[in-house]
């Protein structure tokens, strides 16, 4: 599994590292640590290149190399890297790169890239097949969250990837599974399938039943929850199962999650002009939930809204 973790040198950004590096270590992934710098290369001084530089010297380079050499710190604090005596960093098309080293000689790289925020990540993601972006943005409130740029929100109308948005719930807390039936609640197993021997509690599943639902629905999500107990009892991982109803079905899972869970997500499958002006419940629970959420997404090149045999053990 490839994991990307974005940071911008804030506290929510270290604990999305330290996230990261939990998967990377229990799932055996690789993982890049990446910064974005909005312009070019020539909005900033050129960083030495090539030779080796001391984390002592690291006041000299740019405000986006620091920020790398931060996570570099916090990686290390964390366990994972081997504080690095030297780094070298190298010239890339859309940035900087550099590489630091696991305790068990693993590569890590470091990038720094510049351009537009999405777009910047989303080439480092086609380019590499990146499954996962693990992100830390604080949480707006109120008028703040309407008058500034929902980071969260962009991030699930135009990533090319899943999307693990890091608040409240780490890798040790309690995982809430939204499943109703719906292909969207469906596509989040695939993920779910590889992230599970990285989930050390059981998994608990929650069911928002629409008052206004069919029996059709109905009838689907039974069948959903049923198929999802057994498959995590099989791998000794369910927890509970939650029923709930009402009509507000965001304010229900966020009411379920609390404020130290991870609430897993299956990206909505609406027409995408209605998710931009109207939004989506996993957008809703995005923009507000206090625990950490974990959206997943299919790749754009896949358009299959179902997946074969997704409760399959293992």
């Amino acid at each position: 599994m490839k994991l990307l973790a974005y940071t911008d040198g804030k506290p929510e950004s270290i604990r999305a590292l330290n996230f990261a590096a939990a998967l990377k270590t229990r799932l055996g992934a690789r993982l890049v640590v990446v910064t974005v710098r909005s312009g070019t290369h020539a909005t900033e001084g050129p960083p030495p290149l090539g030779v080796e530089i001391s984390p002592a010297e690291s006041q000299v380079l740019s405000q986006g190399l620091r920020i790398l050499m931060k996570a570099v710190g916090a990686l290390a604090e964390w366990g994972l890297l081997v504080f690095p005596p030297r780094i070298v960093i190298h010239d890339m098309p859309h940035g900087h790169m550099f590489p630091c080293e696991t305790k068990s000689g693993e590569r890590v790289l470091f990038y720094e890239c510049f351009g537009h925020f999405i777009e910047a990540l989303n080439r480092e993601i086609d380019s590499e097949e990146h499954n996962l972006l693990i992100v830390g943005p604080p949480r707006r409130t109120g008028l703040k969250r309407l008058l500034s740029w929902d980071v969260p929100r962009r991030l699930a109308l135009d990533l090319h990837t899943s999307l693990l948005v890091v608040r409240g719930g780490g890798p040790d807390s309690r995982y809430v599974l939204c499943a109703d039936g719906s292909p969207s609640s469906r596509r989040q197993f695939p993920l779910l399938k590889q992230l599970l021997p990285a989930i050390r509690r059981p998994v608990d599943i929650l069911w928002v039943k629409n008052p206004a639902a069919d029996a059709n629905q109905i009838r689907e999500a039974e069948e959903c929850l049923e198929n999802a107990s057994g498959w995590l009892e099989g791998n000794e991982k369910f927890g509970a199962l939650h029923r709930r109803e009402g009509d507000a079905t965001a304010d229900l899972i966020i009411d379920t999650a609390g404020n130290d869970s991870v609430v897993v997500l299956g990206a909505s499958l609406r027409h995408d002009v209605y998710r931009r002006m109207v939004g989506s419940v996993s957008m809703e629970v995005l923009s507000r939930s206090d625990s950490s959420v974990l959206l997943a997404k299919l790749p754009p090149e896949d358009g299959s809204e179902c997946f074969k045999d997704p409760f399959a053990k293992g």
